[in-house]
C-alpha cells in the first residue's frame, strides 16, 4: 500500500535526502535570497540527484517542501527471515506492533522513538490505524527514514508468525496486574500497544505471552500511547 505525500520541516527532508533520496521527486525552495540552511539543503539535494525548483509562493514559516514519490511500506513477509535470523543469532531484535493507534501524532512520536532506540520494525494494521502521512513525517522528525514500517492485513496472524520466529509477545495494558519485572530479560520482544481509548483488542490480548502494565508512582494511572511505547522500548533495548 502507498500514499503520496508533500512534507515540510528541515529535519524530515534532510534525513530523507541522506537516507532515502529516491523517495523524493523534487524539492521546492523559496525564490530570491535564501538562508544558509536552505542553501545547504539545495546542495545536498543536487548531490543526491534530486531536482530542486523555486517556489515564489513559499510559506515563510515552512519555506521548503519535498514532493514525495509513493511511500512504500516494508513487506512484512520479507522482514520475517531477517528478524528470525537476528533472534537465532542472539541479537535480541525488537518489534513494535500498534493495535489500532489512530492518532498520527502518536504514530509519528512512536517512529521517532523507534528510530532513536534502534527498533527493528514497527507493524501497523492496514485498517482502523493511522498510516504514514505528512503529520507523521513532521512529528517523527526524520524517524520514518530509519525504521522498517510494515502494514499487515491481520495483526494477530503477524504476531503468530513472529512467535514462530522466536519472539515473545508483550502486550501493555493499564488494567494488568503484572509488571515488566515478571518478563524474562533475555527474550526478543514484540511490544504491543493498543488503541488510545479502547486498548488492546481481545483477540490480540489472547495472543500475547505477557500482558503487563507500567506501574504509576503518581496520581495518574494511564499514559499516552506514544509515551507508553517509548517506556516499553526503553525497557526492551535495555537503554538504562
Amino acid at each position: 500500500m502507498s500514499s503520496r505525500l508533500i512534507i515540510n520541516g528541515f529535519r524530515s527532508i534532510e534525513e530523507c535526502l541522506e537516507k532515502n533520496p529516491g523517495r523524493i521527486s523534487k524539492i521546492l525552495v523559496p525564490s530570491g535570497r535564501i538562508a544558509p540552511r536552505i542553501e545547504r539543503l539545495q546542495l545536498l539535494a543536487r548531490e543526491r540527484g534530486v531536482r530542486v525548483e523555486t517556489n515564489p509562493n513559499a510559506d515563510p514559516e515552512e519555506p521548503v517542501l519535498a514532493l514525495m514519490k509513493d511511500y512504500q511500506y516494508s513487506e512484512f513477509d520479507a522482514l520475517i527471515p531477517e528478524l528470525k535470523e537476528a533472534v537465532e543469532a542472539g541479537q535480541r531484535p525488537v518489534v513494535v506492533a500498534l493495535d489500532g493507534v489512530t492518532d498520527p501524532h502518536n504514530l509519528g512520536a512512536v517512529l521517532r522513538t523507534a528510530a532513536f532506540m534502534g527498533v527493528n520494525a514497527v507493524l501497523l494494521p492496514k485498517d482502523r490505524s493511522a498510516g504514514i502521512n505528512e503529520t507523521v513525517y513532521r512529528i517523527a522528525s526524520g524517524g520514518v527514514e530509519h525504521v522498517n514500517v510494515a502494514q499487515v492485513t491481520n495483526l494477530v496472524s503477524a504476531l503468530k508468525q513472529l512467535k514462530e520466529s522466536g519472539f515473545w509477545i508483550v502486550g501493555f495494558s493499564e488494567h494488568s496486574e503484572q509488571t515488566l519485572a515478571g518478563v524474562p530479560a533475555d527474550i526478543s520482544p514484540v511490544i504491543v500497544i493498543g488503541n488510545e481509548e479502547k486498548g488492546l483488542r481481545q483477540l490480540v490480548r489472547e495472543n500475547c505471552d505477557f500482558i503487563v502494565k507500567i506501574p504509576s508512582r503518581g496520581g495518574l494511572e494511564s499514559l499516552n500511547a506514544s509515551v507508553a511505547a517509548a517506556l516499553a522500548m526503553s525497557w526492551a533495548v535495555k537503554l538504562f
